[in-house]
């Protein structure tokens, strides 16, 4: 009996020291879990500054392609032909009949006693209209002489006192020539000489048309197209075919001359949208104008953002000693400055001693 009982307890000591051998060797759940989740963070923040590599470079790379690089640079004489005939070459600025603006082109002076040629769509319905020179004088424009609406030009004639810088045409232009588009430099064109090659010539609008390298800009409509001599080969124009948008074209020289020739120094001109004003009791013959002082842009117009600019038209009623009577107002500029500086410059204006009579003078101020 005291032996069984001695192997009992044996066997039940034996049964906890396996037991407790067993639970030692079976790991915490802690330990292993903990380092398993731990590179995961690690591994999901270094990808993260990858996307900030490459996307704002990209559209500054794409931009300077789309800006065009110029189709031809002007050679030496050229640019030698472009400011020879620069003075000849004009801002020409039309008005209907009650004084407001309607456009702004290029023209050039074809002879000595003021006659030019410009657009007929600058001047169609035109009732006054003012060339300015780059030297800054402005002349009257006293309406159109001869104009050919088919081909879009027009014969012009300014009133001059001792004459103007003109430039003489050339002849037909062969393919291969070379050529410089010169527009007004009181215009809006940075570069007034845009040279061009002439290729060939087609028929457009019952007309002919040269052909050139590269597409001419509607900014030049008017401005003349010299050769390497200064010489008129052309003149940039606009034409509308059929079911087709209005563009810009070259009519070469003869088309010029032909037009050109059916004018002479006296020619009558006239616009077709002008009032039919009557005339005063006192006005008789138009008297003519000795002394005409340009209006000047004045300096504290340009302190404005942006600087003052405005069209205007008045009325100068001379008396029978040739001296500015009254000065008015009859369409404004806008600006009372810029009205101001018209008033003080046509105040001085003489005439021819006679009789008195009346002028109406369109103007254009616009900051150079």
């Amino acid at each position: 009996m005291k032996n069984s009982f001695l192997a009992l307890l044996s066997g039940l000591i034996l049964v906890t020291i396996l037991a407790m051998s067993w639970c030692g060797r079976k790991p915490p759940p802690d330990v292993v879990a903990s380092p398993t989740p731990s590179p995961t963070p690690v591994a999901l923040v270094t990808p993260s500054p990858t996307p900030t590599l490459t996307p704002t470079p990209s559209p500054e790379k794409i931009e300077p392609s789309v800006t065009p690089a110029p189709a031809q640079t002007p050679s030496a004489e050229l640019k030698k032909a472009g400011a020879k005939s620069g003075p000849a070459i004009i801002l020409i600025t039309t008005f209907d009949a009650s004084g407001k603006l309607l456009r702004t082109g290029t023209a050039f002076f074809a002879a000595n006693d003021g006659r030019l040629i410009t657009d007929w769509h600058l001047v169609q319905d035109a009732a006054y209209a003012v060339a300015k020179s780059p030297d800054g004088k402005i002349r009257n424009v006293t309406g159109v002489v001869a104009s050919s609406p088919a081909l879009d030009l027009a014969v012009l004639k300014a009133e001059t006192k001792v004459g103007v810088p003109f430039v003489r045409f050339g002849k037909n232009t062969e393919s291969n020539t070379q050529a410089a588009i010169v527009g007004s430099s009181l215009g809006r064109h940075e570069q007034p000489v845009a040279a061009v090659q002439v290729t060939g010539h087609e028929v457009l609008a019952g007309g002919d048309s040269l052909l050139t390298s590269a597409p001419v800009s509607a900014d030049a409509d008017g401005s003349p197209v010299l050769d390497e001599n200064g010489e008129v080969i052309g003149i940039v124009a606009q034409t509308s075919e059929t079911n087709q948008p209005s563009r810009a074209i070259v009519r070469p020289a003869d088309a010029l001359v032909s037009l050109f020739q059916q004018t002479h120094p006296d020619s009558p001109a006239r616009w077709a949208a002008a009032p039919n004003e009557s005339p005063s009791p006192s006005t008789s013959p138009k008297g003519k104008v000795v002394y005409n002082p340009s209006p000047v842009y004045p300096d504290r117009a340009r302190s404005f953002n942006p600087p003052l600019s405005g069209s205007g038209r008045f009325r100068i009623v001379f008396d029978a000693s040739g001296a500015a009577k009254t000065v008015e107002v009859v369409h404004s500029t806008g600006q009372p400055m810029l009205d101001r500086a018209a008033i003080e410059a046509f105040q001085k204006w003489k005439s021819i001693p006679g009789q008195e009579w009346t002028l109406m003078i369109p103007i254009t101020f616009q900051p150079q």
